[in-house]
């Protein structure tokens, strides 16, 4: 096989990030937005010691679930990955992922309920972040063409909500109004990297973030007040500096302009205070739907005790407070437990206590109280949970585990460690909290032998 030769090839499988796979002589060729059981024409554009990639020339034969791409620059943004896959075919493609990655990384067999998808699968983010960069004399947002950091312009995102499209538009064409200059990463010159927006669904309300190199912003009296009169659900406005040479987006220096610095939303039938670096799941009608089968799982009872490990602002920790003795949960972002322990104040639910605190230290000095645990919740970031954790939780011995993780791979490799020290998981519920992307939420439950 050689780089620009064609060949004519069925698609047989997904890669886990939704690219097609065609076999030649079994040499696999990974073919982006190629669809199981299509025919089609690739061209190979690479050619590496154990794999190829190729482009889609020509559909001969197409899926009956292919479907034509709702947004128009779809191919050259890196934000979407599967608009040209129907729901059916998400859905398909979501739950067998789970069920393969189970399999093969957690050498785990149970049955997997087919993913919960959302009826309206559009405009359902509440949080984007968009770069901001210069194209000739105009000032551009967009999203970054997959694998480089050229922006793709763009005035509207069919998964963002329609108020966040509008803010940014009009955020953009006011710092092209004043003079004000985007931050260019090979000079090291400009001033705005970011422009970062959060909604609360439930009551409207807009946080304005601006993301700076710089510490002062060009006629920021004027932006504001130009911004206030024509959205006014715009709550607060924010300016965080990041002088740092790297692509970590926020930095540590949060000066509130405007506002009170947070906004509110409602979750299942709690008020929540969201700062600027709070985590908060960005589909929050998806959202509800995750915590309840959670909390389903659980099969909670008046006495129990409970830990929410990885907490970030206590959604689900005081979600569960209804139903049990007592909650504690533990997340290392300051910012977070105080927004924790605020919304704990605000919802007047006294029987949780939030600890800022490595999820795995907590666990080690929690164990030395030999008290008995009855659930134990775990959130964690993309990476999993640390071995520390693990073991300590094989320690305290709940009598289940529910599990909720935006990365099967390491939820896998979790399970694994779990079922070898006595757990054993019983129910497998994905959730898609990210429709027209390859991503997935996944709550597992495991129970003690």
């Amino acid at each position: 096989m050689k780089k620009n030769e064609y060949i004519e090839a069925k698609c047989i499988d997904y890669t886990h990030d939704g690219q097609g796979i065609v076999k030649v002589d079994s040499f696999p060729i990974f073919v982006k937005n190629m669809l199981v059981n299509e025919v089609g024409k690739v061209k190979i554009i690479k050619v590496l010691k154990n794999y190829a990639v190729g482009r889609l020339i020509e559909i001969y034969e197409a899926s009956p679930y292919r479907q034509v791409p709702l947004c128009p620059i779809f191919k050259q943004c890196g934000g979407c990955h599967l608009q040209h896959l129907s729901l059916a075919g998400q859905q398909n493609f979501k739950t067998k992922r789970v069920k393969d990655t189970l399999e093969r990384i957690g050498h785990c067999h149970v049955g997997v309920q087919p993913c919960l998808m959302m009826e309206e699968p559009w405009y359902y983010r509440n949080k984007v972040q968009v770069p901001i960069g210069t194209q000739g004399n105009t000032i551009v947002t967009g999203f970054y063409k997959q694998h480089s950091n050229d922006i793709v312009p763009m005035d509207k995102c069919y998964i963002q909500n329609e108020a966040s499209n509008q803010l940014i538009n009009r955020v953009r064409i006011l710092l092209q109004e004043v003079q004000e200059t985007p931050y260019d990463k090979v000079t090291h010159q400009g001033n705005i990297r970011h422009i970062l927006v959060k909604y609360a669904f439930t009551t409207q309300q807009l946080m304005l973030v601006f993301i700076t190199y710089q510490k002062k912003i060009k006629k920021i009296d004027y932006l504001i007040s130009t911004l206030k009169k024509e959205f006014p659900h715009l709550t607060t406005v924010i300016q965080n500096i990041n002088s740092r040479h790297d692509n970590v987006i926020l930095g540590d220096e949060v000066k509130v302009i405007d506002g009170p610095g947070y906004i509110e939303d409602q979750l299942l039938g709690n008020t929540y205070r969201i700062s600027v670096k709070s985590f908060y799941q960005v589909n929050p009608i998806q959202v509800e739907h995750l915590y309840q089968k959670a909390i389903d799982f659980a099969e909670l009872k008046p006495t129990d005790e409970v830990i929410d490990a990885y907490c970030g602002i206590g959604t689900i920790s005081l979600s569960m407070a209804q139903y049990v003795q007592k909650v504690y949960g533990v997340e290392i972002v300051e910012q977070a437990i105080i927004d924790a322990k605020e919304n704990a104040i605000r919802n007047d639910i006294s029987n949780v206590e939030f600890t800022c605190q490595d999820a795995g230290e907590f666990m080690v000095e929690f164990a030395k109280k030999n008290k008995h645990i009855d659930v134990v919740m775990v959130d964690p970031p993309r990476k999993g949970c640390s071995q520390v954790f693990l073991d300590q939780l094989i320690t305290l011995a709940p009598d289940k585990v529910v599990y909720i993780s935006c990365d099967v791979a390491t939820q896998a490799r979790d399970i694994a460690y779990l079922q070898e020290h006595g757990y054993i998981v019983d129910i497998c519920q994905p959730v898609d909290m990210f429709p027209q992307s390859h991503h997935i939420e996944n709550i597992v439950r495991l129970y003690k032998q």
